[in-house]
């Protein structure tokens, strides 16, 4: 039986930089939080009984885990998966809920979360990307999506490229789109990514992965232009709403 207040678990680790943020925004959700550090979960042998009891929610914050020298989230995802021994998509199926941003979005890709005939790499452009981009949800399967419509959402990254095996692209795209797993995508896309794809969720809904970074914002002031709109000082970002849906959803 989990507690009553739902519990976060944020995943850090060596070249991870977003735990802060992330930890954050669930708090402001009214989660109870704990940040743990990726070596400690291994050595305290932290299992999947454990996982499901302990918290309702698991997030994998952006960064470089581990300098991204074998590809970005690879090693994150083998300890994760050999290490931890974690399975998520029966997590998610015994009521928890997981969040993968930038670098914790590769890694779920890495573990085959969402299929195995796609995978991430370099933008397009060749070049690191730090800017602002719209992004619209598709569908209504992702419960971190609900109630939100097109979005501005800051990304970060070198490498958010999805992209879709070339072998069996079409029954790839049909099974994305028949389970609702294609939940959010650019409106303009500069990266390059198949079909537009900016986020991802599993057939449950429950795990979403994304190169945006809603953690970035969660207060209005986040945002570039938000001296150009009356009230938008006060108010929270956009951002917040992903994390007060997983708080309700864990309720």
């Amino acid at each position: 039986m989990r507690p009553q207040s739902p519990h976060a678990l944020v995943v850090t680790g060596d070249g991870i930089q977003g735990e802060g943020e992330t930890a954050h925004a669930f708090r402001l959700a009214k989660f109870d939080v704990d940040i743990r550090h990726l070596n400690d979960l291994i050595q305290e042998k932290l299992g999947m009984d454990e996982l499901c009891r302990k918290y309702s929610a698991v997030a994998f914050p952006g960064g470089f885990s581990f300098g991204d020298d074998l590809g970005a989230g690879r090693i994150l995802g083998l300890k994760l998966t050999y290490q931890l021994g974690w399975d998520l998509a029966t997590y998610a199926s015994r009521g928890g809920l997981v969040l993968g941003i930038g670098n914790g979005f590769q890694a779920l890709i890495r573990m085959g979360i969402f299929g195995k005939d796609l995978s991430i790499t370099h933008n397009a452009t060749g070049k690191w990307s730090d800017t602002w981009t719209k992004v619209t949800p598709s569908g209504n399967r992702c419960v971190w999506l609900r109630g939100l419509g097109t979005m501005d959402l800051p990304i970060r990254h070198a490498e958010g490229r999805i992209v879709i095996g070339a072998s069996r692209r079409a029954e790839t795209l049909a099974k994305l789109d028949r389970l609702g797993m294609a939940c959010l995508k650019y409106e303009e896309n500069s990266i390059g990514s198949d079909e537009k794809r900016a986020g991802l969720c599993d057939s449950t809904g429950r795990i979403l992965g994304l190169m945006p970074r809603p953690e970035s914002y969660i207060r209005g002031t986040a945002h570039p232009e938000w001296t150009a709109q009356r009230g938008r000082a006060g108010a929270p970002g956009v951002g917040l709403t992903f994390f007060e849906n997983a708080y309700h959803e864990a309720m």
